[in-house]
C-alpha cells in the first residue's frame, strides 16, 4: 500500500483560513490570535509527514512548534514527535547598539569641540544620557506590554498542535 496526503483537504479544514507565505503557509485566527500553519511535507517513502506551525505575536518573535508523524502502511499513526521554541518576550535594544550609538556620540562631540569650545561635547554627553535612559526604559518595558498583551493565544497552541494532527490524520490515506 501506499500512502497520500491531500494538501486540498487539509487546507480546507481550518475554517476561514487565508494562504500565507506565498501559498506555502495558511493562517487563521481564533479568538484574537493568529496561527500559521505551513504545508506538510512527505519523507521520501512517504510514511513520515513533517509540519511547521508558527503562533503569529506581534511585539514579539512567534512561538514556533514541528510535528513529525510516522504512519504505518494503512494510514494509522505510528508515532508523533514534535518541537516547540517559545518566542521572546519583547523586543529590545542590545547593548552593542547602545554602545556603538554611545561611543559615535562622543566621537563626534569630541571632534566638534574644537570648533565650537566645548558646546558640541556637552551636546554629545547630553544626547547620550537621553539615548540611554530610552534604551534602558524601551528594554524594561517592551516585556511588560508583550506580557500584558498576551491573550491566551500561547496557551491555546498546544490545541492548534493537536488539532493540525487530527486535520493531517484526516488527510492521509493508503491506497
Amino acid at each position: 500500500m501506499s500512502l497520500t496526503f491531500d494538501l486540498q483537504t487539509f487546507q480546507s479544514l481550518f475554517p476561514d483560513s487565508v494562504s500565507d507565505k506565498n501559498g506555502t503557509a495558511i493562517k487563521y485566527t481564533v479568538e484574537d490570535s493568529d496561527y500559521r500553519i505551513y504545508n506538510p511535507t512527505w519523507s521520501s517513502n512517504n510514511t513520515v509527514l513533517t509540519v511547521n506551525l508558527d503562533h503569529i505575536r506581534s511585539g514579539a518573535t512567534d512561538d514556533h512548534a514541528t510535528l513529525i508523524v510516522t504512519y504505518d502502511s494503512n494510514a494509522g499513526i505510528e508515532s508523533i514527535e514534535g518541537t516547540w521554541t517559545a518566542g521572546n518576550d519583547g523586543y529590545t535594544i542590545p547593548k552593542i547598539v547602545i554602545t556603538a550609538v554611545d561611543a559615535s556620540a562622543e566621537f563626534l562631540g569630541a571632534v566638534g569641540a574644537l570648533e565650537t569650545v566645548g558646546i558640541s561635547e556637552a551636546v554629545a554627553n547630553g544626547i547620550v544620557e537621553a539615548f540611554d535612559t530610552f534604551c534602558e526604559l524601551f528594554n524594561t518595558l517592551s516585556p511588560i506590554v508583550v506580557n500584558l498583551t498576551d491573550n491566551g493565544g500561547r496557551f491555546y497552541f498546544m490545541a492548534v498542535v493537536c488539532h493540525t494532527v487530527n486535520r493531517m490524520n484526516a488527510s492521509v490515506t493508503a491506497s
